[in-house]
C-alpha cells in the first residue's frame, strides 16, 4: 500500500470513528434502539488492515498511533455506559424513572383529593335506593286509589235513577172503575243493595306514613364517631378542612332507616375503618 492509499484509508477510518461515536451518543440519549455493533466491526476490521502497514512516514504513523489511542479511549467509554445501562444504573434511567414516579404519585395526590372532597362514604346497599322506591310506590299508590271507576259509575248511575212517578193530572171522571195496570217494579234495587254500597262509597285509606323508627346512635356516639373519622383523616394524611360536623352527622341519620329496614329488632351503629388506603365509615349491626 502506497503512502497516498494509507492517507486515504487512514482518513475514511477517522471518519468512520466520528460516525461511530454520534451513533453511540444517540444510543445513550434513547433515540438509537440498539447499540451500533456492525459499524464498530467495520471500523475494526479497517484498523486491522491499516495495523499491517507500516508506512515511513512519520506524520502518517503519528495520525495512526492517535486514531488507535482515541479509539481505546471511546471503547472504554462505551463500555462502561453499557453496563450501567444493563444494570439499570445509568443517570438517562434513573432521571426517566423519577419523571414517571413523581407523575405517578402527582396522580395518585390529585385522585387522593378528589375523593376526599366528599365528607363520608356509605355503602351498605350500593345498587338499590330504598327512599327512592318507597317513594315511586307511594305516590303510585295515591294516584291509583285518586284514579276513577269507569265501572262503578255505569253501575251507580243505573242504580240511583228513581222510579217514574205517576203524572200527576186532573181526577179521572166519576164512572165505573177501570182497570190500571201500574209499570212493573224492577229487580234492580236488589242489586243495589248488594253492589251499590262498595261501588259507590270505595275505602280511600291514606297510606300510612312510614316511620322512622330511631335506632341509630345518639347525638354524643355520634360525636365521637365524627372525632374518630377526623382522627384517621388526619393520620392517613388526608384533607380534613371540608369535613364538618353536620355534614357526617346528617349522613350518618340518612343511613338509619335503610338499615333498620334491612335489619329489623338490630341496633345500628357505625364504625371507623381503612380501606385500599382510604378512611370510610362503616355500619355495624348489633343485636
Amino acid at each position: 500500500m502506497t503512502p497516498k492509499e494509507f492517507e486515504i484509508a487512514l482518513s475514511d477510518a477517522e471518519v468512520q470513528l466520528s460516525r461511530i461515536k454520534h451513533l453511540y451518543e444517540q444510543w445513550f440519549q434513547g433515540i438509537e434502539r440498539i447499540e451500533p455493533q456492525i459499524p464498530r466491526k467495520q471500523f475494526i476490521r479497517m484498523l486491522n488492515v491499516l495495523r499491517k502497514e507500516k508506512p515511513r512516514n512519520t506524520a502518517l504513523r503519528f495520525r495512526f498511533q492517535t486514531l488507535v489511542q482515541r479509539y481505546t479511549t471511546l471503547q472504554t467509554y462505551w463500555r462502561r455506559i453499557g453496563r450501567q445501562i444493563e444494570e439499570g444504573t445509568y443517570r438517562r434511567d434513573l432521571l426517566r424513572a423519577r419523571r414517571r414516579r413523581d407523575a405517578a404519585r402527582a396522580e395518585r395526590e390529585q385522585e387522593r383529593a378528589g375523593r376526599s372532597s366528599s365528607p363520608i362514604e356509605l355503602d351498605p346497599n350500593a345498587d338499590v335506593n330504598m327512599d327512592q322506591l318507597i317513594a315511586d310506590a307511594s305516590d303510585r299508590m295515591d294516584e291509583l286509589l285518586k284514579a276513577p271507576e269507569p265501572s262503578s259509575k255505569v253501575a251507580t248511575l243505573d242504580l240511583e235513577q228513581p222510579e217514574a212517578s205517576p203524572p200527576q193530572g186532573p181526577a179521572p171522571p166519576s164512572g165505573p172503575p177501570t182497570a190500571r195496570f201500574g209499570k212493573p217494579q224492577s229487580r234492580r234495587p236488589a242489586l243495589k243493595r248488594e253492589r251499590s254500597s262498595p261501588a259507590i262509597t270505595p275505602s280511600r285509606r291514606t297510606p300510612p306514613a312510614i316511620a322512622t323508627r330511631s335506632k341509630g346512635p345518639g347525638d354524643a356516639r355520634m360525636r365521637q364517631i365524627y372525632d374518630s373519622y377526623v382522627e384517621a383523616k388526619r393520620s392517613n394524611n388526608e384533607r380534613t378542612d371540608k369535613i364538618d360536623y353536620e355534614t357526617v352527622a346528617k349522613s350518618l341519620k340518612k343511613m338509619v332507616p335503610k338499615l333498620d329496614r334491612k335489619h329489623k329488632g338490630k341496633r345500628i351503629d357505625f364504625t371507623v375503618v381503612v380501606k385500599d388506603g382510604k378512611v370510610g365509615i362503616k355500619p355495624v349491626v348489633k343485636k
